[in-house]
This record gives C-alpha cells, sequence and structure tokens, in this order.
C-alpha cells in the first residue's frame, strides 16, 4: 500500500508536467581499447534508426546532443576493433545518459573472417563461463529488488539455497567460495546480515544505479583474481555526474532511500547514496517476528590527476539488526530466539595510470571492517531471558594490489601483480554451561513422570499436547566457556600472466599465481591456461583449465586451537571446454562442458558419541568431492523491443563420505542436478503513438498512471520462470530420552530429496518522461503461482517436524524519481 500511495502522490503532484513540450537529452561518454585502457579518438558513434551520431575526440569523448527523450541502441565502430552495439540507452531531459565502452582490438585479418557488430562487449581475458551486464539489464531483470547477486542466478549451474538469501553456488562449489570485487577492491561481505564463511544474504548493500558494468566468471577465471574456488563477480562503478548535480529519490525492495552526484570541481565528481530498509514497518503490522532493520551507505570520489592519472575513493557500508523471537518456528527455520547485530565497511583509494599507449597500472589500498554481534537465548517459563551463546567478532582486512599490463606488440600481451593482505581477527565466545537431560513423561501431572521405551513413546505419548514432561535426570554437563581469540592473519600473493595470438583465429592466454600464508606457513602455486580458436566470423571454440586455491575461513582458523596451523590451502582442479555461436549479432548460444576435482577441503573431524550419534571434532583436510555437467545457455540482447535468455544445465556435484572409503560418494547439499532457467520481456514505447500523446494530457492519466498495467511513456513486461530439481538432505532421528534430533553414525548421508522448485516471477516496469523530472516504477509478482517451494525441514523438540517455505507469493513495488 505505501508504494501505491507514493506514486499516487507523485503523479497528482507532478501529473500535469506531462503535457509540456519536452526537451531534448544528450548522451555522452567515453570510448577505449580494451587491452590497453587507452581512449579511442575518432570513433563513430551512431543512434540505431536515426542520423544522430558523433565522432570521438582526442579523449575518446563523444556527445550526441538533441537527442529525442527515450531509449535507443548506440552503436560504435573504428577501423582496427569489432563493432559494439549496447541497447536500452536512455536520454532523458535532465541529465546526460552516460556510456562508457571498451572495444576490442582485432587480429582477425584473414579474408574469410569479417568483423561484424556485436551486442555482446567482450570481457578482458575470458573464454569460457563468463557473463558481462550493465544498469538497464539489472533493472530489467524481474527479481524486483534489483539484486546484482540473485540475476546471476539465471545463468546455468549457478544457484542459490533458498529464495530468503542471494548468496549463489557454482559448479558444485559452496557458500564463500565467491571472490566479490569493486573498482579493483575486495569486499569479503558486500550483503547485509552477513555469515562467516558465506559471501551472501538476503539483501545487497551495493547500488545497483551505481554499477556501470559487472564481469561474472562461473569458474576457469584469470590469474589477476585470488583465493577463491568457484566465481568471480567484479563490478565497476560509474563516476558521478561532471557538469551537474543531480538527485534521485527511490523505493524499492532495497530500502528507500536517496541519492546526490555531480562535480567537486572542474577535474573531480562525487556519487553518494543512503538507504534505509522498510520491512520493519511491513512486518511488525503483518504479526510475524524476524524484524530485520538495516541501513546502507555508499559513495565514490573521482578526481582526475592528468589526462592519464585517475584517483578514485570508494565506500560501502552497512548497519544491520535482526531480533528473532519464537523457537520452533518455521519462518525462523527453528532457530533459537537471536539477536543479531553487525556492521560491515569498505573504504579503499583505487589508482590507475595510463603511463604508456601500450599499458596501464592499477594499483589499489583498502580497509575492510566486519563486527557481528549474536545472543542466542530461551526464553524460560517465566518469562526470563535465559541466554547460552553470545559471540562478538571482529574481522579486519588491509588489503593492497596492484596489476601492470603491457601490449609489447598487437598479438602479444604480458601483465602481472601482487597482493598484500593483513587481517587482525578478534573473537570473543561466551558459552553457558548446558546439561544433557534424561525425561519422564506423564499423563497428567499427578502421575509421576518416568522414563518410556521408545515404543511406549510413540504408542502413548507422541503427539499429544497433554502429556507431562520433566527432567528425571542428568546424564552429562557442558561446561560453560568465555574465551577471546585474537589472531593476526597475512597473506601474500603474485601472479603473471601472457596472451598471445600465434595466428588470426587462435588466442593463448597462459597464467599462474603464487599465494603464501603466514599463520600456516603453506603456499601454493596456481596454473591456468585458456585457448579459443575462431573456427569461423561467428562460431568460437574454448577451452580453459587450471587448479584454484583458497585458504580455510577464519572461522576455522579461530576455533581450531593449536591444530589450526595444521591446516592447508584447499583445491579444486577445473577444466571447461565450451562452443560459443552468434547466429545473430544480438544472439550468442553457448554449449558447456565442465570437470572439477576437489581435494584438501577442511573439515571437522567426524567422532561417534556414546548413542552412535555423528558429532564433530577439529578441522582437518580431509574433504574430497567432484562436479561434472553440462551447460546450454542461449542469450538475446534487448533489440526489437524484446530479449530473453534460456538456460539448461545438468550436473552432478558428490562428496566423500570421510567416515568411509575414498570411494564412497554422496550427493552434496547443492547438487539439484537440473537447473532451468527462463527470462523474457518486452518494450512497448507508447510514447511513440499519437493516441498517447492526447492521453497523457487528461486527468484519467494522472489519476490511473500507479496502475500496474497503466500506459507509460515506456513500458515493459517480463518474466522469469525458475525450475530446480529436488535439494538432498539426510534424515534425522530423534531421541525422546534426551528429546534431540541427530544423525546415526551409521546413516548414509543426503539420502533424501526435497520436492522439486519451481517458481514463477512477473514484472512490469514503466518509464514517465516529465518536463524537469524522471520517475522508474515497476511491480513485481514474486513467486505468482503461490508455489509450496520446500526451504528445510524444522526439527522440533516434541519429535514433530516441520516444513519451512521459500517465499510465497510476494508482490512488491518500486519508485525512483529522477532530478
Amino acid at each position: 500500500m505505501q508504494g501505491i500511495l507514493q506514486r499516487c502522490i507523485l503523479f497528482l503532484l507532478f501529473g500535469g508536467s506531462l503535457s509540456a513540450q519536452l526537451p531534448s537529452g544528450i548522451i555522452s561518454g567515453t570510448i577505449t581499447d580494451l587491452d590497453t585502457q587507452q581512449p579511442l579518438p575518432g570513433a563513430n558513434v551512431m543512434l540505431d534508426g536515426t542520423s544522430m551520431g558523433a565522432a570521438t575526440n582526442l579523449e575518446g569523448y563523444y556527445e550526441i546532443r538533441n537527442v529525442p527523450l527515450g531509449s535507443y541502441t548506440i552503436r560504435i565502430n573504428m577501423i582496427g576493433y569489432k563493432s559494439v552495439a549496447r541497447a536500452n540507452v536512455h536520454a532523458l531531459a535532465n541529465r546526460p545518459g552516460s556510456v562508457n565502452i571498451s572495444l576490442e582490438p582485432t587480429v582477425l585479418t584473414g579474408s574469410d573472417i569479417v568483423v561484424t557488430a556485436g551486442y555482446f562487449e567482450q570481457t578482458k581475458d575470458a573464454a569460457t563461463s563468463v557473463r558481462s551486464v550493465d544498469f538497464e539489464e539489472i533493472r530489467s531483470d524481474p527479481v524486483g529488488s534489483h539484486d546484482i547477486l540473485s540475476m546471476m542466478q539465471s545463468l546455468p549451474s549457478v544457484v542459490s539455497g533458498a529464495d530468503q538469501t542471494n548468496e549463489i553456488i557454482v559448479r558444485g562449489g559452496a557458500p564463500g567460495e565467491n571472490l566479490f570485487v569493486m573498482d579493483h577492491l575486495d569486499i569479503p561481505y558486500p550483503v547485509h546480515y552477513p555469515e562467516q564463511g558465506a559471501g551472501g544474504g538476503p539483501v545487497t548493500m551495493v547500488n545497483t544505479d551505481f554499477i556501470e558494468r559487472i564481469d561474472f566468471f562461473a569458474g576457469s577465471f584469470p590469474a589477476r583474481y585470488g583465493d577463491k574456488l568457484s566465481s568471480v563477480m567484479d563490478v565497476s562503478v560509474r563516476e558521478g555526474n561532471h557538469s551537474s548535480h543531480e538527485s534521485k529519490l527511490s523505493f524499492d525492495m532495497a530500502g528507500f532511500g536517496a541519492s546526490l552526484e555531480g562535480p567537486l570541481s572542474m577535474n573531480s565528481s562525487y556519487l553518494f547514496s543512503i538507504k534505509r530498509s522498510f520491512l520493519d514497518f511491513i512486518i511488525q503490522q503483518s504479526g510475524l517476528m524476524a524484524v530485520p532493520t538495516y541501513w546502507t551507505f555508499q559513495g565514490k570520489i573521482a578526481y582526475d590527476l592528468s589526462p592519464k592519472e585517475k584517483l578514485s575513493l570508494n565506500y560501502l557500508g552497512g548497519i544491520d539488526g535482526i531480533d528473532i523471537v519464537g523457537e520452533d518456528s518455521p519462518q525462523n527455520r527453528g532457530a533459537d530466539n537471536v539477536a543479531y547485530r553487525s556492521q560491515q565497511h569498505t573504504l579503499g583509494l583505487t589508482y590507475r595510470n595510463l603511463f604508456s599507449k601500450q599499458g596501464y597500472l592499477l594499483a589499489s589500498i583498502a580497509q575492510n571492517f566486519v563486527n557481528i554481534n549474536i545472543d542466542a537465548y530461551h526464553v524460560t517459563d517465566e518469562g526470563e531471558h535465559d541466554t547460552f551463546y553470545e559471540g562478538i567478532t571482529v574481522e579486519q582486512e588491509t588489503i593492497a594490489k596492484a596489476d601492470l599490463v603491457y601490449k609489447l606488440r598487437s598479438n602479444l600481451e604480458i601483465s602481472a601483480g601482487a597482493k598484500v593482505k593483513i587481517a587482525p581477527n578478534t573473537w570473543e565466545i561466551k558459552s553457558y554451561s548446558d546439561y544433557l537431560i534424561l525425561y519422564g513423561y506423564a499423563v497428567d501431572s499427578l502421575s509421576p513422570a518416568l522414563p518410556v521405551s521408545e515404543a511406549v513413546f510413540y504408542d502413548q505419548f507422541f503427539g499429544d499436547t497433554t502429556t507431562v514432561v520433566l527432567p528425571f535426570d542428568t546424564l552429562d554437563s557442558i561446561v560453560g566457556k568465555d574465551t577471546l581469540y585474537h589472531e593476526i592473519f597475512g597473506n601474500f600473493g603474485i601472479h603473471g600472466q601472457v596472451k598471445y595470438h600465434p595466428t588470426a583465429r587462435l588466442e593463448l592466454i597462459l597464467g599462474g599465481r603464487f599465494e603464501y600464508h603466514n599463520y600456516l606457513d603453506k603456499y601454493n602455486l596456481s596454473p591456468r591456461l585458456n585457448i579459443s580458436y575462431q573456427l569461423s566470423h561467428n562460431v568460437k571454440l574454448n577451452l580453459a583449465g587450471g587448479r584454484y586455491f583458497q585458504a580455510p575461513f577464519y572461522a576455522m582458523l579461530i576455533y581450531g586451537g593449536a591444530d589450526t596451523k595444521a591446516l592447508d590451502y584447499y583445491h579444486s582442479d577445473q577444466i571447461a571446454v565450451g562452443l560459443e555461436y552468434l547466429p545473430f549479432d544480438d544472439v550468442r548460444m553457448t554449449f558447456e562442458y565442465y570437470q572439477k576435482e576437489f581435494s584438501d577441503m577442511p573439515q571437522q573431524e567426524i567422532l561417534v558419541d556414546r548413542n552412535g550419534a555423528d558429532s564433530l571434532g577439529h578441522f582437518v583436510n580431509i574433504g574430497a568431492g567432484r562436479s561434472e555437467g553440462f551447460e546450454l545457455f542461449l542469450q538475446k540482447k534487448f533489440s526489437r523491443n524484446w530479449y530473453g535468455t534460456f538456460s539448461y544445465s545438468h550436473s552432478v556435484s558428490e562428496g566423500v563420505d570421510p567416515r568411509k572409503s575414498e570411494t564412497a560418494y554422496y550427493p552434496w547439499d547443492y547438487d539439484y542436478r537440473n537447473v532451468i532457467s527462463l527470462i523474457g520481456g518486452y518494450k512497448i514505447r507508447y510514447m511513440d503513438y499519437d493516441w498517447y500523446q492526447h492521453y497523457k494530457k487528461t486527468t484519467l492519466a494522472s489519476v490511473t498512471s500507479w496502475l500496474p498495467l497503466a500506459p507509460a511513456d515506456e513500458f515493459e513486461i517480463s518474466f522469469r520462470l525458475r525450475y530446480s530439481g529436488g535439494k538432498p538432505y539426510t534424515p534425522k532421528t530423534y531421541d525422546h530420552n534426551v528429546r534431540q534430533w541427530y544423525t546415526l553414525a551409521s546413516d548414509d548421508w543426503n539420502t533424501e530429496r526435497m520436492d522439486d522448485y519451481l517458481r514463477f516471477d512477473l514484472m512490469f516496469l514503466q518509464r514517465f518522461y516529465f518536463e524537469k523530472m524522471n520517475l522508474v516504477t515497476f511491480w513485481d509478482f514474486m513467486n505468482l503461482f503461490n508455489r509450496d517451494n520446500p526451504w528445510e525441514y524444522i526439527y522440533k523438540e516434541d519429535g514433530t517436524k516441520d516444513i519451512a517455505l521459500q517465499f510465497k507469493t510476494f508482490p512488491i513495488g518500486g519508485v525512483t524519481l529522477e532530478f
């Protein structure tokens, strides 16, 4: 209702402006060389379907003026480079539309190869498993909250544990195996409510309006990226407007807030945004127990030291809080009462130097700070707060990085770099004394509560709410601990790479990475190889492989005590082969097959307690596994008013059961086997129709424009269909004597599967061009058909179990007002 009221107010206030003659807009930007980042003078920039265009100047800058308001496809051509087209570029009345594009040099000079314009921009040093997106593609994706991590789940073999988190699991990997980079800065937790050992959460902190481009590597990433096994998300943040001050107000799934941008001086600009969650207002009124509250802050200052040098200061931060109340609630996945507070901040400086026409230098230094406070407690029969666990953790990282790229010849490029990380960690853990209780049962309060056999329990007491349950004896006691851990971890890495085109059709990339961990006193060497062969002008064969290493998480190093130093890096050997086919300039089809072998994975030793149940010991490098699959991905970029993607993957992800032989495999937790994703969208430019020009001047248009299906200057409808096979799980056994669930040491793992997952989302996006502002609104209906998609089982103390569901039908809306 808040979204409807807000949109009604906006249209009542500004609806009359629609009748005015709309001014024209400006589209501008910079064209650079993909390999050397040098500006390209003399590139031709044209708007499809018009006679409007411009040529870039000596700084690679272009500007197209007097562009009628609306969306366009921009096309760039230059001799010696592959042409590029980018769709959905907007000309706005009150701000220039900024489009910066890098062109790939071409060495394909054979007479049988014709270089044509394409919508698929090249990602540097990528051979397989990569996707690049810009801001408008994020806005059009029917996720609703404009979540960049959730958006990547439409790729084949990229899955999530649940709707409630944007954590991405790539090709049989696990949480925490994905590297997030923003403007050359490594960010460990780009989300609200972070979890140690994972990289995802319920909400992304990055303001999508600040994003210029995202490169996502789903494996086989270049040697400049390290210390992660599965994937890399490299985000480029745009600069603020250099000519005028602008502001935006927004309201969407991520919260409500404002952003400001503009020039600081002739050589500098700024971006800043602040957001505050709104879900707590809604949830409090709905009666649910878990109430999230969070703030998001992001900013960037860019300063041109000279035409060849640039300095950028980035900040990303979040403050979170949530109180989970109500034990055994399926909505809370059976969690105890928890009070959770966290802060996560990244502040970093990035320096770029185009020191030569053949190369450039990137260097950065950043400080990451993460503080998480957890208070887990029971509520006694008297209503008192009974804490059984407290944790205060502080993770800090100081990271210095440098990357140098130099092109020796048109067909030969070398690159090298180094990275140093110093990470002091302080963890204070308080666990309070607890007891293992033997319980007795009675039919009423007048009878003595005595231990009973399993058969008697299920025959006489199970499911009976009138049963009297009382402690009978104490079987064991658990001594509480108050422990303060403080360690300083350090990591040093260097990398090098050679890219060579021995012929017009063949590209070879050979790289390597060396890393050393001071705390573990261990090192590794990671070789990587990419090969691409152009079979024809629109068909390419790709091969990539390598060994990828990752250090144990801080939590593993903290909790392990003296034995921790025996841990080592774990690694995966990966190989992927793929075929890329471009039947049209706006359509790409890829087919890939991959294999991954995981070794030396840190896992807790599996022990057997006195009741024959699994229990956990210290972390040791005993884990191993494998993943194998094939993927089909078909994508049509936005052109001729529509776009779409289809992806299908079949994979098998298995781990070795450490309790058995080395050949005893079991399905891993994210072994979904078959995953299908279908996305499509269609845009209607009502502004091109005469009847709409008359309609939008009426009072009816101003009053009804907040409706999802109401005509707009530009109206877009899109959908997403997502299917995956059932998630594996291990059934648990209930011990009525101690009223606890456990897994028998003799039980196989993940022998059962939950029901298949199926979800359909529908989104309506509307853009209105006013005389002095622009308005973008959306309505997103998540899980439109209200399907019950299982999340996981909740095992209750009384021996019953329930199912926690993923999102049911969840309609949300969003508004962005651009001044």
